[in-house]
């Protein structure tokens, strides 16, 4: 096998790559996996628009290419935004932009990952202007095993320090995904545990998630590099 990993280019962001990105990552994310969530029935389309038209425009969004395949598709990527200390579309604020009509179940992913970022500036915490996100980070499952995950890290903190950012994190829910942070030497600042998160009705949504952890917020700063 042979792959090449470069930015995606605006015309890349297609109704093919969204729905793409419904089989890949929603399909296996632990807390959409444990929910059920039916593809694409109970995505909310207007909140994937949001981050994916951000990343487009960011042009920050790194994706590994089979160059042996003549499909236009990844096979992994990772898309990427830029968030500016005195901007109100930080992209953890689209969580809570999601449409009532996904609710049900979305209050609950939108509600454990807001609990996340409760009480945490991340501007102010590292006294930063510019923080790298890393929103989501796939790789597509036929194309497992071949350590993609961890060079799109390694490849998006270079970009990351080509473009002179203070900072890049990421919110990670799986187990795979975070050991792969760690290994590229992301910091932990703050962890919920599935077994232990109680919702707003004091709930435990996601008591019975298995193999995973939790979900975490992992930090690099690259100002001390």
């Amino acid at each position: 096998m042979s792959f090449t990993c470069r930015l995606m280019r605006e015309n890349e962001f297609t109704p093919e790559f969204e729905l793409f990105m419904m089989e890949t990552f929603f399909q296996h994310e632990p807390m959409n996996k444990y929910l059920q969530t039916q593809i694409p029935d109970d995505i909310d389309l207007p909140w994937l628009k949001q981050v994916l038209n951000k990343a487009k425009y960011d042009n920050l969004t790194l994706a590994f290419y089979d160059t042996n395949c003549n499909r236009s598709l990844p096979i992994a990527y990772a898309i990427n935004h830029h968030d500016k200390v005195n901007d109100d579309d930080h992209s953890d604020t689209l969580y809570s932009s999601l449409n009532q009509k996904y609710l049900q179940k979305y209050e609950h992913i939108s509600g454990i990952l807001t609990k996340l970022h409760e009480n945490i500036d991340l501007f102010e915490k590292f006294s930063c202007q510019n923080l790298f996100h890393i929103y989501f980070l796939v790789v597509d499952p036929n194309y497992r095993q071949n350590k993609l995950a961890s060079q799109l890290i390694n490849s998006s903190i270079c970009l990351a320090k080509e473009k002179n950012f203070d900072m890049i994190y990421a919110d990670v829910t799986s187990n795979y995904s975070l050991n792969a942070f760690l290994k590229n030497d992301f910091q932990i600042i703050k962890a919920i545990n599935y077994n232990s998160y109680e919702n707003f009705y004091g709930e435990k949504t996601f008591e019975n998630v298995e193999i995973h952890k939790g979900c975490s917020i992992v930090i690099k700063d690259l100002r001390l590099e």
